[in-house]
């Protein structure tokens, strides 16, 4: 059953929670945080906890609220998530334990009731068309907005985010730009520029879909966000945004028309020679990093080793959430790291979460063929799939702007699958 409508005529609805929630995960910069409350103050995190409390109120207050009869596959996930970490958690405590671990095991179980509370809030929240559409729009304007502000780092040289003081919050010095290849690695207000290269796959799709089908703008105001974050993943210098690139446009060139086709390869081809002569050098980076003899690569595959020494001894439920500090090892692979803090059961209701979003996406096309609506499947389906590539390139958990986008966009999924749902039965002449 979902919560009916988490909307007061007088007040705000899950729609403008979750906008604030994507102001505070894409503008303010990850490292700024309340320091009296510590790893615990960050705005975004107190915000989506918040949002738990929210979703729970509404869950006792309203326990009897029609809904759709189907399985929410995507909460049910959740739900096994958070119990799996709680268990980790419990098990944790009763073992000895470094006190380097301990804090950050109680961090952890804040973080995941941060993720799990913005997943609710969106999956149970956003039960109109109409209100979906004006997030996702949102969302396409932050995430332009978010990659113009990389831009500037990568032609300027300049962080631009150390300059920014709110007020209320600390910086750790934490963000910055980075190098590669002798080129700048913009990072926006990400922690790390991977990091960011992974916000910009995850938002392409809805630019994408908008800018196809909604013809309602202006061409600026649909294809700035497109041109933006294209041209951002590619100077990002980053593996995991040309993999999830090419996930997404894997995904979602089949459903466009022919003319659309062929104007996007022309399109692509321009784009990929002006690079080539505007930015020299970058092509051979670019080639570089997917050569066999780089060494991130070489450091990723080695860590398979470790982390099936650490499932063997605890395979179930692992050594607790977050407690695998990046001083033992950085694995670069947030599925091995998750199979050694939660374990196997951890693990699979992650991968169920993903897999669940992604189904219900894309089985709850077939209710109507409106656009953008129908379109809009495909897009949480191809940003799903760009968000779990890059999770087996780094340790998303990590990094708070890249596993919020990835909990939010599968809780637009469910959400989306619901809305089409009761559109259909409404049609249907049903209840």
């Amino acid at each position: 059953m979902v919560i009916a409508k988490f909307r007061n005529l007088n007040g705000p609805d899950a729609v403008t929670v979750i906008t604030w929630y994507a102001i505070l995960l894409f503008v303010v910069p990850t490292d700024q945080r309340i320091e009296a409350l510590g790893s615990a103050g960050s705005p975004v995190y107190l915000l989506a906890i918040v949002a738990l409390l929210w979703w729970a109120w509404h869950r006792i207050q309203r326990p009897a609220l029609a809904g759709p009869k189907s399985i929410q596959w995507v909460r049910t996930a959740a739900f096994i998530f958070v119990g799996a970490c709680v268990a980790s958690y419990s098990k944790s405590a009763l073992v000895a334990t470094p006190s380097s671990e301990v804090s950050v095991a109680d961090m952890g179980l804040i973080r995941v009731g941060a993720l799990v509370g913005i997943l609710l809030i969106a999956h149970d929240g956003v039960t109109r068309e109409d209100r979906l559409m004006v997030l996702v729009r949102r969302l396409t304007l932050f995430a332009g907005l978010y990659a113009g502000l990389g831009l500037a780092q990568f032609f300027t040289g300049l962080n631009i985010v150390d300059t920014w003081q709110i007020p209320g919050l600390s910086a750790g010095g934490n963000v910055g730009i980075g190098g590669r290849g002798g080129f700048v690695r913009a990072a926006a207000t990400a922690t790390h520029p991977l990091e960011y290269a992974v916000v910009l796959s995850m938002m392409l799709p809805f630019c994408l879909t908008f800018a196809i089908h909604e013809r309602s703008r202006s061409a600026f105001l649909r294809w700035f966000p497109v041109a933006a974050i294209t041209l951002s993943a590619v100077l990002s210098v980053s593996r995991s945004a040309f993999i999830s690139l090419a996930a997404v446009l894997l995904i979602l060139i089949p459903s466009w028309t022919p003319a659309v086709r062929r104007a996007a390869g022309f399109v692509m081809a321009v784009g990929a020679v002006a690079v080539y002569v505007a930015v020299p050098g970058m092509a051979g980076t670019v080639v570089g990093m997917f050569s066999a003899g780089d060494s991130s690569v070489a450091s990723r595959t080695d860590s398979y080793d470790d982390a099936l020494s650490f499932l063997l001894v605890s395979p179930w439920f692992g050594r607790g959430f977050g407690t695998f500090l990046p001083a033992y090892r950085i694995l670069d692979n947030q599925y091995l790291g998750s199979v050694i803090e939660i374990g196997l059961v951890g693990l699979v209701s992650l991968l169920a979460i993903i897999a669940s979003a992604a189904t219900v996406a894309i089985s709850a096309r077939r209710y109507g063929k409106g656009q953008p609506m129908h379109a809009m499947g495909l897009a949480l389906v191809a940003s799903m799939v760009a968000g779990s590539l890059s999770f087996a390139f780094f340790d998303a958990f990590s990094f708070p702007q890249a596993c919020g986008t990835l909990f939010l966009v599968a809780g637009l999924c469910g959400a989306y699958a619901n809305i089409r749902r009761n559109a259909a039965a409404v049609t249907d002449g049903q209840p």
